[in-house]
């Protein structure tokens, strides 16, 4: 797959759960109850697999727990690319959009510690 990130990939098998999507306040998704399998993660946004069909450019909220040394990050996510991987499955890119620069260095200093 060619690499879209600027910056490094650290595979990772974390769940997360999607409650709402949401784009502009106008269009929301609710009650989704969705679980996925994050499956790379970077200081720019994550990368996970499901087998629900989501929109690209709809955001979500995530609660990401990367390990117990780590304090939870809840950030605001991005949709942006989807690929079907199979008949069942998908492959989404999501960037996080409102990080702040001491997540952005936890994610890095998460990366170097694997």
């Amino acid at each position: 797959m060619e690499e879209k990130r600027s910056d490094k990939r650290v595979p990772i098998g974390i769940k997360l759960s999607i409650s709402n999507l949401y784009k502009e306040e106008t269009n929301t998704i609710m009650d989704l109850d969705l679980d996925v399998e994050v499956i790379d993660i970077s200081s720019k946004g994550i990368g996970f697999v499901s087998q629900c069909i989501l929109p690209v450019g709809y955001y979500f909220i995530a609660n990401i727990e990367l390990s117990p040394e780590f304090p939870q990050i809840i950030t605001d996510v991005r949709v942006i690319r989807s690929t079907a991987i199979d008949k069942e499955n998908y492959r989404y890119g999501c960037e996080f959009v409102s990080i702040s620069p001491s997540v952005g260095k936890m994610l890095d200093e998460f990366s170097q510690s694997l």
